[in-house]
């Protein structure tokens, strides 16, 4: 069967090598001005590159289908092969065999039957219905019993026996009383470890906080004391800096025509503090001469 299969797939790639091939010259010769254009225009000549696209597409298609396709179900096996002949056995008889030797294992019945065939060799598929017994216990006592008897009845041997549980009732009872206790142990050795979110208080156990708050409120009480020596000292420099500056450094300066106009009115008061000087200045020397007379 194998043999066959890749018989098919060296067909049909070749084959689709083969148009592809025939496709990729005339395009080239085309290409390179061998062919003109205005000959495509032909219904016949149209037509039949149509049917070598279609022909390669289908071959294409069948080659890349047998080649991905790992197993295909047989009725019949070889058993051997030999030069004189060979002997094989169709999917009848295996499914009887497999039938009568389950039927004799209590609480295991056997469903559908089936023979897979990939690169590996001939697989065996068991469907069976398992009731009041552990399954790993009797999926290993079921491939080795049949492996046992198509070794003793055929003399043939599997790749790999498959056995699917279609249904199961199991004899295992779990001890609840054990359960809990593995259950009490792990909840008891757990920590919580809670993520750290944006504008959320991360929560601790109530022990865990009872053994911390006393060093949180240490810590609480040392920061509010360096809280308080830092504002005590920021408001002595404060204090410090009133105290020696003048009243005229702290005032905003003015934009540059301010400057001006202060410069102007400060020239005019100088003046009139001039004049009245020399006004004052002018009346104490009269008096003085009136005083001499």
């Amino acid at each position: 069967m194998n043999n066959m299969k890749k018989n098919i797939e060296k067909i049909l790639a070749s084959a689709a090598m083969i148009i592809a091939l025939v496709l990729i010259i005339i395009l080239l010769v085309t290409a390179f001005g061998g062919i003109k254009q205005e000959e495509f225009d032909n219904d016949l000549v149209k037509g039949l590159f149509i049917t070598l696209g279609i022909l390669y597409a289908v071959l294409a298609g069948g080659a890349l289908a047998m080649l991905f396709l790992g197993s295909e179900a047989v009725r019949e096996i070889t058993l051997r092969s030999e030069q004189g002949g060979n002997c094989k056995a169709t999917l009848g008889v295996i499914r009887k065999l497999v039938k009568e030797t389950f039927a004799d294992v209590e609480g295991v019945k056997a469903g559908k039957v089936s023979l897979i065939v990939n690169e590996y060799g001939v697989k065996l598929k068991v469907a069976v219905r398992i009731t009041d017994r552990d399954l790993f216990e009797t999926e290993v006592y079921l491939r080795t019993l049949l492996e046992e008897v198509f070794k003793g009845a055929l003399g043939f041997r599997f790749h790999a026996i498959e056995i699917k549980v279609t249904a199961l009732q199991s004899r295992f009872k779990p001890d609840k009383d054990k359960v809990q206790s593995a259950v009490d142990e792990r909840v008891a050795e757990h920590e919580p470890n809670y993520a750290s979110l944006p504008n959320m208080v991360e929560q601790i156990a109530p022990e865990t906080a009872a053994q911390e708050s006393p060093a949180e409120e240490a810590s609480a009480g040392e920061a509010a004391d360096v809280a308080n020596a830092a504002a005590e000292e920021e408001s002595s420099v404060e204090l410090y800096e009133s105290e020696n500056t003048p009243a005229d450094a702290v005032e905003q300066l003015p934009e540059d025509e301010a400057y001006v106009e202060d410069d102007a009115a400060d020239d005019a008061v100088a003046d009139d503090k001039d004049d009245k000087t020399e006004e004052d200045a002018g009346e104490r020397k009269t008096d003085a001469d009136a005083d001499e007379e």
